[in-house]
């Protein structure tokens, strides 16, 4: 099938660039649209896994090349033993006695394992401040694909997605709206990728000297992202996308940066935009066209996925979802302490479903452990006490790191471009508690690769410190 081969060609591809920003920015790329892909192919197994076989394949050519070459040395970057500890914990859950097999447990890699190497790859490739303007530069005009692919949907309605493939309806069959599913493979997905990019895109927005074509591009991207989260109803992560720019904008404004707090006003004034735009224009295209398709639920003919902003304003929005998980994680740390086996939450229990209930002691231990809208719940589950509080630490190190490092740092690019890391680690820890986050793309893929840009400003201040002390004139001493 010729979306199987998408992949596979890409991967190619990258292994003949090699360690460069082009590789990098075709892994992400292509991460938008997998969902895409994923539909149409009705879920093809090379497609499932495209992204993961495109990452292991540069992985696996740098080492090759690198032991043949003689430079087998691990870089030496922040947290690089604690991560190596993680990956040797999640190979020897493979042991767990409670896991319900081998091909189950190794599944699960996709979402711990297979993404950890873009730390390694972002750190290499970003040698200067420039090339992080201009990457993110590119994953904002990288982002306008699925947020013109949402609206544009939003406003013709579900058979411009419903007709792609048979799976689409699956997906959205149980939701009390229409929702477009932009380049994903779920309703409303590309709002994520408008919670990751947005605080980026605001990066060209307060760092000087940037180029016209750079502001002007974020500026596009932060008004059709706005329209994405209005027309996606996943109101997780818009709240999570402005917690990420409070922070990011309070973290400026410690500095005496005023850029931040007029990239906020801006950023507000795009957003009041989007939602009149989406209200005047593509709402009424929306309903007309819900009102002329046939064989659709009835309740979508009477609902609107725009009308969910509204419940922002109710207190029971805050207070009765998802808040009561401490049951589900005393049972996991009572009785399954190192974890309940890998593959047993996730993409991976979706479809090893029959093999993890296929005699009486799975199908209990699934029906304990086999969902949680709760990130340290289901880490529990795949890795236990030990591996929830290794990546947990992770998580919380780069956070403290990019908080740092925005506080220290002195390029623009940098402290601006750490405040926007910083929100996004914030709120990734803030949405933990009510979803999982981290155990799945293009979060986790994201996550690995900001942490790689932070370790590569971090190389790149204290460089340009060396350089400058290297410059200062040598004191002569003066006889007394």
């Amino acid at each position: 099938m010729i979306y199987a081969a998408i992949p596979l060609i890409l991967a190619v591809v990258c292994v003949s660039l090699g360690r460069r920003l082009l590789t990098l920015l075709i892994i992400l790329g292509y991460l938008e649209v997998e969902g895409f892909l994923k539909l149409v192919s009705n879920y093809n197994r090379i497609v499932h896994v495209g992204v993961d076989i495109i990452v292991l394949s540069v992985t696996a050519w740098a080492v090759l090349a690198g032991i043949v070459a003689r430079r087998g040395k691990i870089p030496a970057l922040p947290w690089t033993r604690l991560i190596l500890l993680y990956v040797v914990w999640l190979f020897l859950e493979l042991l767990n006695p409670f896991s319900a097999g081998l091909i189950p447990s190794l599944a699960s890699y996709k979402v711990h394992l297979t993404m950890i190497p873009l730390y390694f790859l972002t750190a290499a490739v970003l040698r200067e401040p420039k090339d992080v303007t201009r990457f993110i530069y590119c994953l904002a005009a990288l982002a306008l694909v699925p947020y013109v692919a949402a609206l544009m949907q939003y406003a013709l309605g579900p058979s411009s997605v419903l007709d792609l493939s048979a799976r689409a309806w699956q997906n959205i069959s149980y939701y009390h709206e229409w929702r477009p599913f932009g380049t994903s493979a779920v309703p409303g997905g590309s709002s994520v990728i408008a919670f990751l990019v947005t605080p980026l895109a605001m990066v060209l927005l307060t760092a000087p000297r940037e180029w016209p074509r750079m502001r002007l591009v974020a500026t596009l991207c932060i008004a059709l992202a706005a329209g994405v989260f209005i027309v996606s109803g996943v109101r997780q992560v818009l709240l999570g996308c402005v917690l990420a720019i409070v922070v990011m904008v309070g973290l400026a404004l410690s500095r005496g940066r005023g850029r931040g707090a007029f990239a906020l006003v801006f950023v507000v004034a795009l957003a009041v935009g989007a939602y009149t735009g989406v209200q005047t224009f593509l709402k009424p295209m929306a309903r007309e066209s819900i009102r002329n398709e046939r064989n659709l639920p009835d309740i979508w003919r009477q609902t609107d996925v725009t009308d969910r902003l509204l419940t922002l304003t109710q207190s029971s929005t805050y207070l009765a979802s998802r808040m009561n998980p401490y049951a589900g994680i005393k049972l996991r740390i009572t009785r399954y302490p190192f974890g309940a086996g890998l593959g047993r939450t996730g993409s991976a229990a979706g479809t090893f479903q029959n093999v993890l209930t296929a005699d009486p002691h799975g199908a209990r231990i699934q029906s304990e452990v086999g969902f949680s809208d709760n990130f340290f719940a289901d880490m529990l589950v795949e890795v236990g006490i030990p591996g929830t509080l290794i990546l947990t630490t992770i998580l919380l190190g780069m956070l403290w790191g990019a908080v740092s490092l925005a506080r220290q740092a002195q390029d623009p690019v940098v402290v601006t471009t750490a405040a926007a890391i910083a929100g996004l680690y914030f709120a990734i820890v803030a949405m933990s508690w009510g979803s999982q986050p981290l155990l799945g793309n293009p979060i986790t893929a994201y996550f690995w690769v900001l942490a790689g840009v932070l370790a590569a400003m971090r190389r790149m201040e204290t460089e340009a410190l060396a350089r400058d002390m290297a410059a200062e004139p040598e004191l002569t001493a003066v006889p007394a």
